[in-house]
């Protein structure tokens, strides 16, 4: 009581004023070598050690137990997922949306659409991506295909697709665009996308 910095008495129990600094407990290590009795009348334990009598002993051989062992061999194997989860991800993300407009046909009869893609960078530091699309044959970009992303932050940038005339049937064609960083070839994401031919 005298060494309790909340002022309680632990023979009444654990109270909920109990700051776990554990002053008691040195407190009467201190008195007991003193008295020439054993350590521990204060100790972290319980409920069940205390009515059993168990010393470390005992405590550590239940403790250790086939099932408690089973218990930490998952949650070991969780945390190894979830590190090498974090350590293989791409700290790219993309997502493809095709503008709303009416594809756009140009004077020789190619034809034009336009997309915006949703770029986020979960690195620490600015990444510039290259954007190309791929899919059709003579589709190219004929806008910026170069983009800087600052560090932890979502960029929105449009692009401009065009197909050469004849190279894609009327209707919906499959597309690909491919973001890559430019300074790590590792970091590279192919979003799928629709491109629109008129009739």
């Amino acid at each position: 009581m005298q060494v309790c910095p909340t002022g309680i008495d632990i023979r009444d129990g654990l109270q909920y004023e109990c700051i776990g600094c554990a002053a008691c407990i040195d407190g009467c290590d201190q008195v007991m070598d003193k008295m020439g009795y054993p350590r521990g009348l204060i100790r972290y334990t319980t409920e069940h050690a205390l009515s059993k009598n168990w010393g470390k002993r005992e405590i550590w051989r239940h403790v250790l137990r086939p099932r408690t062992m089973v218990y930490f061999a998952i949650l070991g194997l969780i945390v190894t997922a979830a590190a090498t989860s974090l350590s293989l991800r791409m700290p790219l993300k993309v997502d493809v949306i095709r503008d709303r407009g009416m594809p756009r046909v140009t004077e020789d009869g190619a034809v034009d659409n336009v997309y915006r893609l949703q770029m986020m960078n979960t690195e620490e530091k600015a990444n510039r991506y290259v954007v190309s699309v791929e899919g059709i044959d003579g589709v190219e970009i004929i806008s910026e295909s170069q983009f800087e992303v600052p560090a932890a932050t979502t960029r929105a940038v449009p692009v401009r697709v065009r197909v050469p005339a004849g190279a894609a049937p009327t209707g919906s064609n499959r597309l690909n665009f491919v973001v890559q960083d430019s300074d790590d070839q590792s970091v590279k994401i192919t979003e799928k996308a629709v491109f629109l031919v008129p009739r």
